[in-house]
């Protein structure tokens, strides 16, 4: 029995999915939450299939059924109607971005916007591909860099001149890691840029490398004997800070953690009762859903924890800075370390190369090793050590906490068995 507009007024929703038909394959759908939706329901290649023609009352039965006949025809033509919706919507954007940019008001500046808006921006579940902390790195090396230069020219002019005109601006002033990282988002921009149709030819595929000097990554500092650990131990011990920064530092040696983890630990995190902390983070996460890294504590870690937790415990913070509502930072630990004369032997981050080498040479499993640091694992034993391994890492933690202890006494390396851990 064919549709009325009033049945269709008068029909309410149940709680559940209703299908109202009107004949020719058109019908109206009733979502449970009471939204009126036509749809057409056609066969082509043997399959059945939907096709959304729009809402009711936007979409008026008689418009339903007109829209209803122009997809049948395409159907008989061998054309799927989703296929030719899509492709409709996609003309219609490209020449609406051709316009935008054409006139002028796509400038470099508006298309950066809308880049970090795609880049921050949750789809479904799936979380944002950058991280705020990631946002915020690039957003002021481009408004000291690049904006500049580019931020008022239209997209449509720009050229790979201009682009290497920048990269060489900041390599005179000896940043090569700003270079690069400009660099590495010039390439993602101007793809994107591409993708949207505001320009035909991407720049970024034809900047020179060969006009760039190499940047050579700096070793981060840290030691690797038991005599030099011992002598970090002991300025550790006598270094002048905040009690949190100072905390931070000394549990950065038991945990493996990078520092800009470390700092915005919470305590919703540690989990005293399982005697482990559950820290989330985006390294070495491809999905960029984020994972979440198991430290089990030593018995040393946990009466660190204890200790800030009488201080920061009723904040979010493990570290609460007692400057501001938040954590303190990565660096204020790196500032710590210059003023105490400590750099010159280890950095924070260099803490976790100390544990690693030493680790290795005392006699732990490489991928255990590997695992705590959260450092991806490539091949079969990738696959194979998603297992967590936790109870070896809780052994392996407990033992540095005391390989920890013993170095400051004046002890020595001490070895392990593995075949009987």
């Amino acid at each position: 029995m064919a549709l009325t507009d009033t049945k269709i007024r008068k029909t309410k929703p149940t709680g559940k999915v209703q299908k109202l038909s009107d004949g020719g394959g058109l019908r109206l759908e009733i979502t449970k939450a009471g939204t009126k939706v036509f749809k057409y329901r056609f066969k082509m290649d043997g399959k059945d299939s939907d096709h959304t023609i729009g809402e009711y009352p936007a979409i008026s039965l008689l418009e339903a059924r007109t829209l209803r006949d122009e997809a049948r025809q395409l159907v008989k033509a061998g054309i799927n109607p989703n296929d030719h919706k899509r492709h409709q919507k996609q003309q219609i954007a490209e020449q609406a971005a051709r316009q935008q940019a054409e006139s002028d008001l796509m400038t470099f500046s508006l298309l950066l916007d809308e880049f970090y808006t795609h880049k921050t921006k949750s789809y479904g579940d799936r979380k944002p591909e950058w991280a705020l902390s990631t946002y915020q790195k690039h957003k002021l090396r481009f408004e000291k860099h690049v904006l500049p230069l580019l931020g008022t020219v239209p997209v449509v002019q720009i050229n790979e001149q201009q682009l290497e005109d920048c990269l060489l601006r900041i390599q005179e002033h000896g940043t090569l890691e700003n270079r690069d990282k400009v660099y590495s988002v010039f390439k993602l921009l101007f793809e994107y840029a591409k993708g949207k149709r505001y320009i035909d030819r991407d720049p970024a595929l034809y900047i020179s490398r060969a006009l760039f000097v190499k940047h050579v990554a700096k070793q981060l500092k840290h030691v690797t004997t038991p005599k030099e650990l011992k002598t970090v131990l002991s300025k550790l011990d006598a270094m002048r800070g905040t009690f949190e920064v100072l905390s931070c530092l000394r549990l950065g040696l038991h945990v493996f953690l990078r520092p800009s983890e470390l700092v915005a630990m919470r305590w919703d995190e540690v989990d005293f009762k399982a005697k482990e902390i559950h820290r989330i983070t985006t390294k070495g996460d491809q999905t960029g859903e984020g994972k979440i890294i198991i430290i089990p504590m030593s018995r040393q870690v946990e009466t660190m924890l204890n200790e800030l937790y009488a201080l920061t415990g009723e904040t979010p913070y493990v570290f609460k800075s007692p400057m501001t509502n938040s954590h303190i930072t990565s660096g204020s630990i790196n500032k710590n370390v210059r003023d105490n004369g400590l750099n010159t032997l280890i950095v924070p981050h260099g803490f976790r190369h100390t544990a690693s080498t030493m680790l290795n040479e005392i006699g732990f499993n490489a991928d255990e090793i590997e695992l705590q640091l959260n450092h991806v694992i490539g091949g079969v034993r990738g696959v194979y050590n998603k297992a967590q391994k936790l109870e070896q890492r809780r052994k392996m933690l407990q033992h540095w906490s005391d390989y920890l202890d013993g170095i400051k006494a004046g002890g020595d390396v001490i070895p392990i068995n593995r075949g009987t851990a």
